[in-house]
């Protein structure tokens, strides 16, 4: 009756093409829980258990393929796999629970689809289960996770992406769901996915029944319609839905928008992330619609499970009637037209582009001139990686990139190989790094000038090595919402680390390419180093039960004048509301300091410096608002408000920051004693002087701790703000000097020559300054270093310290 009816809103077109696959699927999700339970009540009725379980509390069913994408045929089969939860199940484990189990499962079979009988509700396919060719229909779930997660093949992955629960126990089949989740959706971009998925379809097209004539398989798109296989011919169905499943095994993991079941949706949300463009979409979505309709129509003519059209003239003309269409001819030119363009984009995804034959001509020269154990590494490449890789001729081209990559990026190909290879070794324990940069050949840009260039960034690789994932995928805004996609604390935090390395590197890279200016650096820094904080919070509070954090964040430093640098530590103080528990903020502080700097396998967040907080080191972590105002208006000394010029509310809460925003607006602005202060700053910085500056000539990179440099302009800036004095030339020299950090700490230059800046980026760093040559930058240090030495004689020109000087409490000056 059902089928009748279903047939019926077909041919009218009243309901849509994804309605219709809803509402078949729907039906079979009522009918077989219905099977089920009269399975379960038929076979436990037998136990003569003392309380009988009127339901399967513990079982449950997976509904894969068209069922589980809510998008079965008017024939399809329905793909099932069934688990259970021992400890749940009403059936005593002495009794044999799987054996129980099985029985009712085979029942549940028998009432589908009786067998000797035409007639049938719905053809039960278990082929899908883990360990298929046991004779167990059933597993429990703790041998479901230990299966998946270490003795699944590729296919596995591919048939849960489709699976929904559809029969029994609804939550301990979403709970196992969430349990395997990791195994389907790789954390890390798995371009593995398009081999796996292109072996499974060959496999197919070698095995089916319906492909193979004499051991051969033989399909051309241009035959049309002839001897073609809807569901899984070349430029079919299969091909559509493989499309869309490899896109969502790669990018799903990362992307949970993805993660649908359903292969139209999964095409809709791919064309949203730009994985696809938007015409190609639609028109697989159309040929899929087309595709399925015309498969719909073959299997209600014939009322069996078929996929090729009929040879009979009479059910063709049928055919050509409800299409709407004149003559055969025009049906063959369209589904030709469909198959070229569906294979076509099948081939583009999983037939790689093997144009990269040979190393580039102007640098054979150099592969002969390396050293003997070198050249032993670069031939090891150019073989394709071995013993690494499985298929080693697949992975030559690679080798070959690579080898043009750094005789284009270094003079000292030695070296840059030896780095690479070492870094390689390090990461490939299994071939999946290398895929990833096979498939993605363009990544080689981002990776290996770095590499052989900067161990500031080959270190984020080292920790996050598929932190470049993030140039595969369409950046948007700091979404941190997926570092709550798991409850387990230690995995929010190894989350946070891959977010800030990630986002790290990728600034990093966008700089040295020509992507951007120093401030955008900064600004993007900055950004990531207060999204950073944030997510800190809401980590502690989710794990402490706290609705709303009872503090604010003061960012001091680089981080209180937004300008954050390559390698910058964040210096912050924690200022608690007034009410709040002693032990409770002392608590959060500890959570906070862990979140940020506990060193796990991807390194930590960020360095925490929170010495700049009332009393130091001595302080306490956490300060009540209170004791901050008190100690600021009471008993301060002057250096500590020359710190607080670069200060600005990070995170917390609102009307606390508004607060203590403005209590340091207020201790900044209000009047002191002048003298005290300029013998006071004057005194500090003589200190630091002799503890941290060093003589440093103008032909060596040191921006921060020479005399001139950095921190002397930033300091005498912030002194120059206390008092009212503007020099525009001291911004300037911050300016150059905050440029010239920048590359010292991305390429290690702190201490070197400026001749030791890397030819690969020396013209991108002479491009930043508007110089020509090297001494140009010599003639701009000698300038910024008098314009700083300058501001600071004409700040202290009248003061004069005695030997016994001691710096004491600011003097207020009253208004």
């Amino acid at each position: 009756m059902f089928a009748l009816e279903w047939s019926k809103l077909f041919f009218e077109k009243k309901i849509s093409f994804n309605e219709l696959g809803a509402k078949q699927s729907h039906f079979a999700e009522i009918t077989i829980n219905l099977a089920l339970q009269a399975a379960w009540i038929s076979e436990v009725n037998k136990l003569n258990l003392k309380k009988f379980p009127k339901h399967p509390n513990g079982l449950f069913l997976l509904g894969l393929g068209k069922l589980g994408g809510l998008d079965l045929n008017f024939s399809s089969d329905v793909d099932l796999i069934a688990f259970y939860d021992p400890d749940i199940l009403p059936i005593p484990v002495s009794m044999g629970q799987t054996y129980i189990v099985n029985k009712v499962l085979k029942k549940l079979g028998q009432i589908l689809n009786p067998r000797n009988k035409p007639n049938f509700v719905w053809r039960v396919d278990w082929r899908l289960r883990p360990e298929s060719s046991a004779s167990q229909l059933v597993m429990s779930v703790d041998m479901a996770r230990d299966f998946y997660f270490f003795r699944a093949l590729p296919w596995h992955r591919l048939a849960l992406m489709k699976a929904g629960v559809i029969a029994g126990d609804l939550s301990a089949g979403k709970k196992f769901l969430s349990e395997i989740e990791t195994f389907v959706w790789r954390k890390n971009l798995d371009f593995r996915s398009l081999d796996d998925l292109a072996f499974l379809k060959s496999r197919i097209n070698l095995e089916h029944p319906e492909l193979v004539r004499e051991g051969k398989f033989k399909d051309h798109v241009d035959l049309g319609t002839n001897n073609f296989n809807f569901k899984l011919g070349k430029g079919g169905i299969r091909e559509i839905e493989f499309i869309a499943n490899a896109l969502q095994l790669i990018w799903g993991g990362k992307q949970p928008q993805l993660r649908t079941t359903n292969t139209l949706k999964a095409l809709n949300e791919l064309t949203k992330l730009n994985h696809i463009e938007h015409d190609i979409s639609s028109q697989l979505s159309r040929s899929y619609k087309r595709l399925r309709t015309i498969e719909n129509i073959i299997q209600m003519l014939s009322n069996e499970q078929v996929h090729k059209l009929p040879k009979n003239d009479i059910k063709k003309d049928k055919i050509l009637k409800i299409l709407e269409l004149s003559d055969w001819k025009s049906f063959d030119k369209e589904i030709i037209g469909i198959r070229n363009f569906v294979h076509s984009e099948f081939n583009k995804l999983f037939v790689q582009d093997d144009s990269d034959k040979l190393i580039d001509k102007k640098h054979s020269a150099n592969l002969g001139a390396l050293k003997p154990n070198i050249r032993d590494i670069a031939n090891n490449w150019l073989n394709g990686f071995i013993p690494i890789t499985k298929d080693p001729v697949k992975f030559q081209p690679l080798g070959r990139a690579l080898l043009n990559q750094i005789f284009s990026s270094s003079v000292n190909a030695d070296e840059a190989i030896f780095r690479v290879n070492n870094f390689l070794s390090a990461i490939s324990r299994s071939e999946q790094y290398l895929d990833l940069l096979y498939r993605n050949q363009k990544l080689l840009d981002s990776l290996v000038p770095p590499i052989i260039h900067s161990s500031h960034m080959t270190l984020l690789l080292e920790q996050s090595p598929h932190i470049i994932d993030i140039f595969l995928y369409p950046e948007n805004e700091m979404d941190i919402s997926h570092l709550f996609n798991s409850s387990d604390y230690g995995s929010r935090l190894e989350s946070l680390r891959r977010f800030v390395n990630e986002h790290l590197y990728l600034y990093y890279t966008k700089y040295l390419s020509k992507s951007g200016s120093e401030k955008l650096l900064f600004k993007n820094l900055t950004n990531l180093a207060d999204t950073t904080i944030k997510a800190a919070l809401m980590i502690v509070a989710d794990d402490l039960k706290i609705n709303e954090m009872p503090l604010t964040v003061l960012g001091l430093g680089k981080m209180g004048c937004s300008r954050m640098a390559p390698l910058s530590d964040v210096d912050l103080i924690f200022i608690f509301d007034n009410k709040t528990d002693h032990e409770l903020a002392h608590k959060i502080v500890r959570r906070l300091r862990t979140v940020l700097t506990a060193k796990l396998n991807e390194g930590v967040a960020y360095e925490l410096d929170m010495r700049l907080r009332p009393s130091g080191r001595s302080g306490p972590p956490a300060v009540k608002f209170s004791s901050f105002k008190s100690h600021h208006h009471n008993k301060a000394h002057n250096w500590e408000h020359v710190a607080l010029v670069n200060s600005r509310i990070i995170a917390g809460n609102k009307k606390l920051g508004i607060a203590v925003k403005q209590l340091c607006s207020e201790v900044i602005s209000k009047k002191r004693d002048k003298e005290q202060f300029l013998h006071d700053t004057k005194y500090m910085w003589e200190l630091i002087k002799s503890q941290r500056v060093q003589h440093v000539t103008v032909k060596k990179f040191n921006s921060k701790l020479r005399e001139g440099g950095l921190m002397h302009a930033e300091y005498i800036n912030n002194c120059h703000n206390i008092i009212g004095v503007k020099d525009y030339d001291l911004k300037k020299a911050i300016t150059f000097w905050s440029k010239v950090q920048v590359w010292e700490r991305l390429l290690n230059l702190t201490g070197k020559s400026l001749k030791d800046i890397p030819e690969f980026y020396k013209e991108r760093f002479l491009e930043q300054f508007s110089v020509n040559e090297i001494k140009d930058i010599e003639i701009l240090k000698v300038k910024y270093v008098n314009v700083v030495k300058l501001a600071y004689s004409n700040l202290f020109r009248d003061i004069q310290l005695e030997k016994s000087y001691e710096i004491k409490r600011i003097i207020w000056k009253s208004t």
